[in-house]
């Protein structure tokens, strides 16, 4: 069973797994195709994929641009990171506004993201994170699009002088000058 609860961004939620516990081991269920129905929530999945990222860094914000965005079910496995979304969707009631959750190997936690948001991270703590994917369309680099990760004054946990930046994810434009393809 999961717990689900619909964040501040139209369709975005976080997921609390199930876990099982026993003595030598937690078995921690991500994943329920039933389940993730009765919530509404895509269960189409078309490819999986983990990043290990350095602490100190934020990665994003981005999104796959049309007609192969996807939405995205993502967990940390370990170590801790700032997740944040940004609803990009004109028609949305929730358009310009983000949401902002901690996910970590202790919390264990999930967050499940439309297509049609913007999406970003901040790796959080001194240890390196392993961040976990699942998309309902394949990841194809020459549709990756992005919003500069410093728009809509989002209240990252970090001191915006000192932070490193992915040099790819430095030239995207803010939102304010973002023109939507959702």
């Amino acid at each position: 069973m999961f717990r689900v609860k619909q964040l501040e961004v139209e369709g975005c939620c976080l997921i609390t797994p199930t876990v099982f516990m026993e003595s030598t081991c937690d078995l921690i269920k991500v994943f329920n195709d039933t389940q993730f129905n009765i919530y509404g929530l895509s269960t189409e999945f078309k490819e999986e994929y983990y990043a290990i990222a350095k602490p100190g860094v934020v990665r994003g914000m981005h999104f796959q641009l049309p007609p192969e965005g996807h939405d995205k079910l993502i967990t940390c496995i370990s170590g801790e990171i700032q997740d944040v979304v940004i609803d990009l969707r004109k028609e949305s009631k929730t358009y310009g506004r983000y949401t902002s959750v901690n996910l970590n190997e202790d919390n264990r936690n999930l967050i499940y993201i439309p297509i049609g948001c913007a999406h970003g991270y901040y790796i959080k703590g001194n240890k390196d994170a392993l961040v976990y994917y699942k998309v309902t369309k394949p990841f194809v680099k020459e549709l990756r699009g992005g919003v500069h990760w410093d728009s809509l004054d989002i209240p990252w946990e970090f001191n915006k002088e000192e932070v490193e930046v992915e040099r790819g994810d430095k030239a995207w434009p803010k939102f304010e000058a973002f023109e939507t393809p959702f």
